[in-house]
């Protein structure tokens, strides 16, 4: 954790794109200034002066320039003509400047990357990017072409094999295009092709795959069950060989299979949520989620540069960044793992400051505003000011850790279940699983009203006054469920002893089948005067929002081999809601139409969503895992 967050501290861009981007860089040629070199990589010629102090000599052919990396998601599809400086006067703000130059605020973010983090100041110097119209001629088109713009990591080669045409005629077409290419670059193709190799009518649709450096037939045969010739006749540019970083198409079953085994992506994470879910498995398209968008609460805003020790000091005080910082670590897994799978999303990070007032100050953003999926911010009350800001059905607003006092929304899903969800969950599985037990009820004084709740839902139940009272309600020849309900260590501490010791475990002979359970397992449970190995003896049973993934999980291995750390609760939680949020939008496109797709479950976390008409119309996940001490495991049963 404590890396993570050091990342953090230190200015971790908060909108990036599925991976985190490093810097790029640009060899200097004749012809070249500052401006022409800024509008190819769309940033500002202040961002690159930053970088690069020697360019206090000047700009000279052959030098080595470090290029800001794709800091922010939101890109114009337009290059600015020129860039001209505004100075900061008092009273301005980002809404009226870029009403005053007629661009967006994003544009001015865009190319003044300062604005993501800060607020305007008096006497500021900004960039201001300068557009031109394009000549009427050239917005009606070229005859029998059609504008095309370019996706993360696809060269020239690549989009001209896709449009059946060759890299020559490509440059024909486009004699300013740039080397390399740059995502977002708009380029002319040929009208009425996909992009995409036909395949008969074998419903086997494709994923476009990045040949990683080394690979050749045989490796791609074993990653994906495919020979060589197979391979050709999906991509005939194979037969001249397999170049560097080539793109080739990939069956979208075969890929699929090969993505189950892949670190950080268990059978039980991507495998059992599409394999268990065949509305996923059969609807998944990729191309259909788009943009995706975290709000967190980061409050790098509290925790300023400094030495390191001082850092750590603040880094101890901001629990919430501590926490932010281990959800979105879980979260690039999970965009890692996605990428992978044919994905190529827009992604957009900020900082809630933890506050509705942090909020209200991103709620401007038009690519917050268009995202098809956001997730955050944590807390009920930023969380509510987000969704009262955003209230289109095209955008589905995820509350990622609370269970509690979220306005649902229509477009608001709560992916914790309620403490009642749960608690529901457990009675149902006990009526469903075990009609015939003999149900006991024990309770402490502070636990009446649970007691009342099971003998509402158990009208057999038989309700216990004291501990010493138990054996006299259990039934040799039935299955004995005692429900403890209780927070308190020594209570718990004497109960499980007793009903350990009648129960005669530790003798040769059993005296009675005794299970053990619970609607609320609270941290009283965690104590070290409680005795796990009584708890699995009794076959300890309760309700809970989410699993233990093991210690030989795979996305442990390769969070470990990420970060250098374990995950903690966190980062699964932000790998699993990351991964169903985009696989579900991926089906149509919008992930507030799939709400009733079924259950899916992936490392800890699984959800299923059901609409609340009661409660303003929006989404409780009603996934709840019931979950048994056996073996001195914890194991899900249900």
């Amino acid at each position: 954790m404590k890396k993570i967050l050091l990342l953090l501290c230190l200015g971790i861009s908060f909108s990036i794109w599925s991976q985190p981007k490093q810097h790029n860089s640009y060899t200097v040629k004749d012809g070249d200034t500052l401006e022409t070199i800024a509008k190819i990589f769309r940033v500002s010629p202040n961002d690159i002066k930053s970088l690069n102090p020697s360019l206090e000599k000047g700009l000279q052919k052959g030098m080595l320039l470090v290029i800001p990396g794709n800091e922010v998601s939101y890109f114009n599809k337009k290059q600015p003509t020129g860039f001209e400086i505004h100075t900061v006067k008092e009273g301005e703000t980002l809404y009226g400047l870029a009403q005053k130059y007629s661009i967006s605020q994003d544009d001015l973010r865009r190319y003044n990357i300062v604005l993501y983090k800060k607020e305007l100041r008096k006497g500021q110097e900004l960039t201001i990017p300068l557009y031109r119209e394009a000549p009427k001629e050239i917005t009606k088109g070229k005859e029998g072409l059609t504008k095309y713009i370019v996706k993360p990591g696809e060269g020239k080669w690549r989009i001209a094999q896709n449009y059946g045409i060759s890299q020559e005629t490509l440059e024909k077409l486009n004699p300013n295009m740039p080397n390399p290419l740059k995502e977002g670059t708009e380029i002319w193709v040929p009208a009425g092709k996909t992009g995409t190799p036909e395949i008969g009518n074998d419903n086997k649709s494709l994923v476009l795959y990045q040949v990683e450096k080394g690979e050749g037939f045989m490796s791609l045969e074993r990653k994906f069950g495919l020979s060589q010739k197979e391979l050709e006749k999906l991509n005939p540019e194979l037969k001249d060989g397999i170049k560097l970083e080539a793109q080739i198409w990939i069956p979208k079953n075969n890929f699929m299979d090969y993505v189950a085994t892949l670190g950080g992506v268990s059978q039980e994470g991507i495998s059992n949520a599409v394999d268990a879910n065949p509305k996923i498995r059969s609807g998944m398209h990729p191309a259909n989620a788009k943009t995706i968008s975290f709000v967190l609460p980061f409050r790098v805003n509290n925790i300023q540069a400094g030495n390191v020790a001082d850092i750590k000091i603040k880094l101890q005080k901001e629990k919430i960044t501590a926490i932010a910082s281990d959800f979105y670590s879980g979260a690039l897994i999970a965009l890692d793992s996605l990428q992978k799978m044919g994905f190529s999303l827009t992604v957009n990070v900020y900082d809630s400051n933890g506050n509705p007032q942090g909020v209200k100050a991103i709620l401007s953003s038009e690519a917050l505003k268009n995202s098809q999926v956001i997730i955050g911010p944590f807390s009920p009350s930023a969380f509510n000011a987000l969704s009262e800001g955003i209230s289109t059905d095209n955008t589905a607003i995820l509350a990622p850790l609370s269970n509690k006092n979220i306005e649902l929304r229509p477009n608001v899903f709560q992916t914790v279940p309620t403490i009642e969800v749960q608690q529901n969950s457990m009675i149902s599985f006990v009526n469903q699983k075990y009609p015939d037990a003999n149900i006991v009820l024990l309770s402490d004084a502070k636990s009446k009203d649970m007691n009342e709740k099971l003998l509402s839902s158990f009208g057999r139940a038989k309700n216990v006054d004291n501990i010493q009272a138990v054996q006299k309600a259990l039934v040799k020849e039935a299955t004995n469920i005692v429900f403890v309900s209780s927070d308190d260590v020594v209570f718990l501490s004497d109960a499980i002893r007793i009903l350990y010791n009648i129960a005669g475990i530790s003798g040769k002979n059993k005296n009675y089948n005794i299970i053990m359970a619970t609607l609320d397992k609270g941290d009283a449970y965690d104590h070290n005067s409680i005795s796990n190995t009584q708890l699995s003896a009794l076959k300890f049973t309760y309700p809970a929002a989410n699993r233990y993934a093991g210690e030989t999980n795979p996305f442990i291995r390769k969070y470990y081999k990420t970060y250098k750390i374990s995950p903690s609760k966190y980062a699964f939680r932000g790998f699993d809601l990351t991964m169903d949020a985009v696989l579900r939008t991926s089906i149509e496109g919008n992930f507030i139409k799939e709400a009733n797709i079924g259950e899916t479950s992936y490392q800890e976390n699984k959800f299923q969503y059901m609409k609340t008409s009661h409660r303003g119309g929006g989404y409780e996940n009603q996934g709840v895992y019931i979950l048994r001490y056996e073996d001195l495991q914890v194991n899900e049963i249900y």
